[in-house]
C-alpha cells in the first residue's frame, strides 16, 4: 500500500462509512500527504463537525504540511457553515501569505463566506480585489446580496454582469420576491431565456409567500404546460396553496399524482398533503396520510399537531405533542 491507496479508503469512509472509521485509518497511516489531510478534514466539514476539521486542519499546521487551494476552500465553508467568523478571517491571512490570493476558486470560497457571516463589504471587497471572475463569482455576490437583504446592491450588479445563467436569473427573481416586489419578480422570470423548475419552484413560492395563491396555482400549471416537469418544491407550493384556496378536488388530484411520482415520503410533500387536507376541513384523510409513514418528520408532525388544534382536538394534538 502506498499513500494514495491509503488517502482513497479515508476519503472512502468518509463518504460512505463513518467519520470515526476514517479518523482511525487516518491515525494508521505511515505517511499522510496533503490530500490526506484533505479528505479527513472534508468529512468532518461534510457531516457537520466544524470544529474537529478545524482542529485537524491546525494539526496540519503543525505537522508542517503544505496546504493547497482544495484544503482552503475546505475549510473556508466549514467556516461559512458554523459561522466562525474569526477562524475565517484568519483563514484568509493564511491564504494571502502562502500566495493564493489571486485564486478564482478561493476568492469564490471567500465571497461565499463573508456573505454567510453578512459582511457585504468585505464580500464586496474581495469580489474587487479578483482580477479575473468567473459567472460563480458574479452569481456569489448576487446571491450574498439577495440573503442579506440588499436587493437594489443584487441588482445592479445583476446589470453589469458580462453574461447570466439561471442561477444569476433565479437569485434575481427570489430577492424580488422577497422584498414583496412580485410584479418585478414575475417580469424578471419571464424574460429568462430558460426556465428551469428551480426558477419556476422560486416565482411559485415567492407568489404564495406574498399571498398570491391563485396565481401560485396559475403559474404551476403554466409551468406543466410548458413541458417543466415540476420538482417537490414546487409541488409543496401548489399543495400550499390548494391549502389555503381550501381547493379540494384539486387537492386529491394532486394527492393521486405525487402517489404516482413516488413523492408521497417526500418530507415537504408529506407535510404539505397534512395541511392540505387539515385546512380542507379533512381532518381524517390529513390523520390517514401522516400516519402512512412510519417515521415521519418533524415538520408533519408539527402540521398533524396543528390540525388537531384547529379542529378542536387538544386531547389528540397533546397526545402526539408528547
Amino acid at each position: 500500500r502506498d499513500v494514495i491507496s491509503w488517502s482513497a479508503m479515508v476519503d472512502g469512509l468518509c463518504k460512505y462509512g463513518t467519520v470515526s472509521e476514517a479518523r482511525r485509518l487516518f491515525e494508521a497511516m505511515p505517511e499522510r500527504n496533503v490530500v490526506s489531510w484533505t479528505s479527513m478534514i472534508r468529512g468532518y466539514v461534510k457531516r457537520g463537525m466544524y470544529r474537529d476539521g478545524l482542529l485537524l486542519f491546525l494539526d496540519m499546521r503543525r505537522e508542517g504540511v503544505q496546504v493547497n487551494a482544495i484544503t482552503l476552500s475546505v475549510v473556508l465553508d466549514g467556516c461559512a457553515q458554523a459561522s466562525l467568523v474569526d477562524e475565517g478571517i484568519q483563514v484568509h491571512c493564511l491564504m494571502i501569505r502562502v500566495g493564493f490570493a489571486m485564486d478564482i476558486f478561493l476568492g469564490d470560497s471567500l465571497i461565499i463566506m463573508y456573505s454567510r457571516f453578512g459582511l457585504m463589504v468585505d464580500a464586496r471587497r474581495v469580489f474587487a480585489f479578483m482580477k479575473q471572475k468567473d459567472i460563480v463569482s458574479w452569481n456569489s455576490l448576487i446571491t450574498g446580496y439577495v440573503q442579506n437583504n440588499m436587493i437594489e446592491d443584487a441588482h445592479v450588479l445583476f446589470k453589469l454582469m458580462p453574461e447570466r445563467d439561471a442561477i444569476s436569473w433565479t437569485s434575481m427573481v427570489v430577492g424580488f420576491g422577497n422584498r414583496g416586489w412580485m410584479r418585478e419578480s414575475v417580469e424578471l422570470f419571464e424574460q429568462m431565456p430558460v426556465k428551469d423548475e428551480i426558477a419556476w419552484a422560486a416565482v411559485i413560492s415567492s407568489l404564495i409567500a406574498n399571498g398570491n395563491h391563485v396565481s401560485a396555482v396559475r403559474w404551476f400549471c403554466q409551468m406543466s404546460q410548458e413541458g417543466c416537469r415540476p420538482n417537490t418544491v414546487a409541488f409543496s407550493c401548489l399543495l400550499s396553496a390548494l391549502a389555503s384556496l381550501a381547493m379540494l378536488n384539486q387537492g386529491l388530484q394532486a394527492h393521486a399524482y405525487a402517489v404516482n411520482m413516488g413523492w408521497i415520503f417526500d418530507s415537504a410533500v408529506h407535510a404539505s398533503l397534512v395541511t392540505m387536507y387539515a385546512k380542507c376541513g379533512r381532518l381524517a384523510e390529513a390523520h390517514r396520510v401522516f400516519s402512512c409513514i412510519s417515521n415521519p418528520s418533524l415538520i408533519a408532525t408539527n402540521s398533524m399537531i396543528t390540525a388537531f388544534a384547529q379542529h378542536g382536538l387538544a386531547e389528540d394534538a397533546f397526545k402526539l405533542f408528547n
